[in-house]
Order: structure tokens, then C-alpha cells, then sequence
């Protein structure tokens, strides 16, 4: 990484004051208030089926949980729910919930039994939760006594702490109102337990939270939260200088130019992060069904003009899909551009031209890097069309468009462990978040070897090998591991998680 993890800069003149009147929103004043952005609206508040980063935001602010991530710059997790919690050996944890933690609407009092109900919910094969991974190795859960109960594991599962339980397979809902709604929901749960509660929700437009006051640990210190969805970092940047917005994320690209003209209220974090961005080829697509082709297209990218054009340089190249300081994550450079081999392959496979399709999100700089790849493939013969998504829009395509969606530019994002990654890869994820369709056995054997492995280096080389797996498909181009910065008023302390991803409810007046 070539920058800091946390830099204090100043605030760029950016785009236009007209494209912020676009933004102009009239609502009320709150005396404790703030308004945050976010990349769009939530689309799947369910935490088995959850997609989005703006879904994982307000989860992870609505439900309880046993333990939760510290709002830090180190990747530490703390009781929250939980009085008391322990591994008492290596497939039995035991919990204790802390009294007096109140569900919404009358439901009563979160218990063991809740507890019990949302975490074996993910293994209903009827339930077919594209997240099921998060609790695959969970054999059941044993309740105690009201507030007790203990985890039992089939097998021993190292990411439970760093991707499970403190991320959003560990949200507990009510099993009272799930059972009342069929077992499942999308965007009403209907009934939380979290520090904050869904007040309103105008799509497009904003998400209101307020405290909970059935919260039994600490109070937020803001009463009111406005989640304002705007996908495009360069705009968000436009609607916080208009004063929209207290906080922000900044496109990477604006990071240089803020150096120089930062006010005195206001302040920049950037913060390297585990999420991976990279361009997907579909194998399973005609046109992309044979190795060559992939392996051309593969060779003719520019990364190095992209990581310059679209990022100004200030991230460096991802290696793969892990990211550096995860267990697993490989130093080797990747290999330089190769036209002439591009070139050769094509040939190889008889192709003389070829036209395909990438599907890509609205942000500026994801556009940008889409015209350098446009521009890099029409140099083999390749004709690239872009296809511009809203964000919402862009995460149903894998339902829409299946084995006929040919390539992709996305970013995943990834909580301290690579087994939360890895899983997205399956055979049986192909279509659903597997994109590329890939598929290989020796990946999957390795996949969940790794979950069971307390080995530190065992399980390392199992996540090198099975990036090499993901290499040798010439499915996947890996770009950069993007670093998230945001830009926010002095005035607050930002609930911030090692990554840059917001903590909802750990939002602070400044000292």
C-alpha cells in the first residue's frame, strides 16, 4: 500500500455546485442527528441472504449479536450481546446472553432460543441461503436455560470468530416473528433488537434510524441516522461539500487533490482494506468457453495503467484474492502485460475478432478502468461494449443474465478471514455469486479442509493453492484491493471497523 492507513487530508474542489442542487434533499433538523452516506439502499435485510455493503450496514445496526467487531484499526471483536462467551473445546462454544435485551413491537426478550432458531436457520437446505457457508460446520445449537446455551460444531471451524459470529451470520432474530413470517423476509424484518430500529425507509432516498430504546448495552450517541444512498463516490463527495452529508466515502482518484485544499472542519481517513476488485470472465459463456480465449484476454489488460488512469497510483496490484496481512495471501507479482501472446492465442483458437459484453457499476472510477480494459482488448481484436448498471441493478444480474453474462468488474467485500471469500467460489455458488462459473474439485476439497485446519501454515499454503487453482482458470483478473477512504466533519468520531466500513452505532461527538 502506498499510502497510510489513516491520512488527515483536505477537502478537493470537485464536479459541479449544479450536480449537488441534483442532490438538495429538505428535511427536518435533529439536535442529535447525522447524515451518512451510503453506496445505495439496502436490498436484503435478512442476514442469510444479505448482498450488498449497504445491507450489511444496517444488519449489522438492527440485530444483536454475541460479539461484535471493535470499532478500531485493528480487527478485534468484543462481547456485545453476550454477557459471557467461551470455546470450551475446539467443537463446543458455550454463551450467556445479557438480560434484559428487548425485541421491537412487543416480541419480549431475546433468549437462547432466538439464539438457537438464527443460527440453525442457515442449515435449511429448504431455506437455500446463498450464505450458508457462513454455518456450515454447525452441527446444532444446545439450549441451556433462558439466557444459555451451548455451539456444536462437527468439525473444527477456524474463521468463527473473525467471519462468523461477529459478522453477519452471527445476527440473532426473532424466532417468534420469523416463524410469523414463514421463516423468511427481505426488507421488513418486522421486528430487531439492535441499538438502532428502521424508523423509516423512502426508497432512493433515505433510511431513517433511531435508537432502540430495548438496546440493553451502550446508547448510541446519536439519536437519528439518515442513510443517504449515493453510489458514485465523485457525487458523494459534491453532496457533502453542499453540507448533505456529514460523512462520506471518497473515490481514490480524489485523494491527491484533496491535499491541498482540505478546511479546518473537515478530516480524511484512508484505510487498506480486505475487499478485492477484478475483472470476471464467464467460462461457461460460448464465447468465453474456451481456456484461450480467457488466457488472451487475461494477458492483453493493462493493470498497471489501470491501478494509474483510474486510481492515480495510490493502490498497489492485488496478487490475488487475498489480501495483504490474511492468512494466505501471496507476495509473487503477477505477470506483465503480453499483447503478442494475447494475440498468439486468439489465433491459436482461431478467433480473428470478437465482440463481448462487461457489465460494470456507475462509479467514475470503475468506469474509467472499464475504458482502459475496452481500450487494451480492441488492441487483439476484441470489441468491448459497456454496460452501466445502477448498483441495486447490477447485483441481480447473476439472476438475470446466468451463463449469458460474459464479463464483470466487481468488488467483493471480505471481513479478516479469506474462508468467507473462498466460499463464494463453489461449484455450487456458480450463477449465484460465482460469476465466472468456476468450477474445480481440487478447490473445493481445499476450501473446506481450510475451515478445519487450526494449523496456521497449513491453512496458509491451502489458500495459496487455491488462488493458483483460480489463476490456472484464467477466470479472474485480479486489479487491486481498493482502500477505502472517507472524508467527514471534525465535529464527529466516526465508527469506522479496521477496514473503512462504517459501524453504525459507535458514531461519537468528537472529543
Amino acid at each position: 500500500m502506498k499510502i497510510n492507513n489513516i491520512l488527515n487530508f483536505t477537502k478537493r474542489s470537485i464536479l459541479s455546485v449544479g450536480i449537488a442542487m441534483c442532490l438538495a434533499v429538505s428535511v427536518p433538523t435533529y439536535a442529535a442527528e447525522l447524515k451518512i452516506q451510503v453506496q445505495s439502499d439496502f436490498g436484503q435485510l435478512d442476514p442469510a441472504f444479505w448482498a450488498s455493503q449497504s445491507d450489511r450496514n444496517v444488519i449489522h445496526a438492527i440485530y444483536p449479536k454475541l460479539i461484535e467487531f471493535k470499532s478500531s484499526k485493528n480487527w478485534e471483536w468484543q462481547l456485545s450481546s453476550a454477557e459471557s462467551i467461551e470455546q470450551i473445546d475446539e467443537l463446543t462454544i458455550k454463551f450467556t446472553l445479557k438480560p434484559g435485551l428487548m425485541w421491537t413491537n412487543g416480541y419480549g426478550e431475546v433468549s437462547a432460543e432466538d439464539v438457537e432458531y438464527s443460527f440453525e436457520r442457515f442449515l435449511n437446505e429448504d431455506l437455500a441461503a446463498p450464505n450458508a457457508g457462513d454455518w456450515s460446520p454447525l452441527k446444532d445449537v444446545e439450549v441451556l436455560d433462558k439466557y444459555s446455551g451451548l455451539i456444536h460444531l462437527k468439525e473444527p471451524f477456524a474463521p468463527i470468530w473473525w467471519s462468523t459470529l461477529p459478522y453477519t451470520g452471527g445476527a440473532i432474530l426473532s424466532k417468534k416473528a420469523m416463524e410469523e413470517m414463514g421463516g423468511k423476509f427481505t426488507t421488513d424484518p418486522k421486528v430487531t433488537a439492535g441499538p438502532y430500529k428502521i424508523e423509516s425507509w423512502e426508497q432512493g432516498q433515505r433510511t431513517v434510524l433511531v435508537a432502540h430504546d430495548g438496546w440493553n448495552g451502550e446508547a448510541p450517541a446519536f439519536d437519528r441516522l439518515e442513510l443517504i444512498p449515493i453510489n458514485d463516490p465523485k457525487l458523494a463527495e459534491v453532496a457533502f461539500k453542499a453540507g448533505q452529508v456529514d460523512i462520506t466515502q471518497v473515490a481514490i482518484s480524489s485523494v491527491p487533490g484533496m491535499q491541498a485544499s482540505l478546511s479546518d472542519d473537515e478530516l480524511l481517513e484512508v484505510r487498506p482494506s480486505a475487499d478485492y476488485f477484478w475483472l470476471g470472465l464467464n467460462a461457461e459463456n460460448t464465447n468465453l468457453k474456451d481456456a484461450r480465449v480467457r488466457e488472451a484476454i487475461k494477458k492483453a489488460i493493462d493493470v498497471e495503467a489501470i491501478i494509474e488512469g483510474a486510481y492515480f497510483g495510490i493502490p498497489e496490484r492485488s496478487t490475488g484474492l487475498v489480501a495483504p496481512g490474511l492468512i494466505g495471501h501471496r507476495e509473487e507479482a503477477q505477470p506483465p502485460r503480453d499483447v503478442a501472446g494475447a494475440k498468439a492465442l486468439l489465433a491459436d483458437a482461431g478467433i480473428t475478432s470478437l465482440n463481448l459484453e462487461l457489465e460494470l457499476q456507475n462509479s467514475t472510477d470503475e468506469q474509467t478502468a472499464a475504458l482502459i480494459i475496452q481500450s487494451n482488448l480492441a488492441e487483439i481484436g476484441v470489441n468491448l461494449q459497456l454496460n452501466v448498471h445502477e448498483s441495486g441493478t447490477f447485483w441481480s444480474l447473476g439472476d438475470e443474465k446466468g451463463v449469458n453474462m460474459q464479463m464483470t468488474l466487481k468488488t467483493f467485500t471480505s471481513p479478516p478471514d479469506p474462508a468467507w471469500s473462498t466460499q463464494w467460489f463453489l461449484e455450487g455458488q456458480a450463477g449465484i455469486w460465482n460469476w465466472e462459473w468456476f468450477k474445480n474439485a481440487e478447490y473445493e476439497k481445499l476450501h473446506y479442509a481450510a475451515l478445519s485446519e487450526t494449523d496456521f501454515g497449513k491453512r496458509a499454503e491451502m489458500y495459496e493453492q487455491m488462488q493458483k487453482l483460480m489463476d490456472e482458470s484464467h477466470s479472474f483478473v485480479w486489479l487491486i484491493h481498493p482502500p477505502l477512504a472517507r472524508v467527514y466533519k471534525s465535529s464527529i468520531n466516526p465508527g469506522l471497523m479496521p477496514n473503512g466500513d462504517y459501524k453504525l452505532q459507535d458514531f461519537a461527538t468528537a472529543n
